[in-house]
């Protein structure tokens, strides 16, 4: 008999670890995916969301300006403004009129000038080309703020020598 319920505490015991982990370690309804094969013609990974669609998703990567810069997912119907978009959008300091696309790798890559100021004031997407497996999307600052972080710099290199000068004024 004691055999017997350690045995039926063991199995309990495993229930529960076993809930737990499928509980922690499921994606949800939200975000579930099944990766599948390699799209060979988009160098992207074909994948069924859990409504049964079928999306190929390529990796690329925003850099600069925007608030959350990184390499991203997404799927291969997206171009340089909604790669930014994933992003979380750009910074105040993103120069929209100096994005840079940077195909098949950096530095090797030809870089191609996006005017993204030209779609936020037409809306015309035909401009921006859709991105591919691969490629670096960088949203430079802005000249102003360029301007504003060296004058800044100079600002506390004047205040530290002025200190020092001071303090050295006084020694003598």
């Amino acid at each position: 008999m004691f055999m017997k319920t350690v045995k039926y505490c063991l199995h309990g015991a495993l229930l529960v670890i076993l809930s737990a982990g499928l509980a922690v370690g499921y994606p949800g309804p939200a975000n579930a995916q099944q990766v599948g094969l390699v799209d060979r013609a988009t160098g992207g990974t074909m994948i069924t969301t859990i409504s049964g669609e079928r999306e190929v998703l390529i990796e690329v990567q925003v850099w600069g300006q925007v608030n959350r810069p990184g390499m991203y997912r997404v799927p291969v119907s997206t171009d340089a403004v909604g790669l930014i978009s994933y992003a979380g959008g750009p910074t105040e300091y993103a120069a929209l009129s100096r994005v840079k696309l940077v195909r098949n790798g950096y530095p090797r890559g030809a870089a191609t000038k996006l005017n993204l100021d030209r779609y936020t004031g037409s809306g015309d997407r035909a401009s921006i080309p859709l991105l591919e497996s691969g490629d670096v999307v960088m949203v430079p600052t802005t000249l102003a703020h360029k301007a504003a972080v060296f004058t800044a710099w100079v600002s506390q290199a004047a205040v530290i020598i002025s200190a020092y000068l001071v303090i050295a004024d006084r020694v003598k």
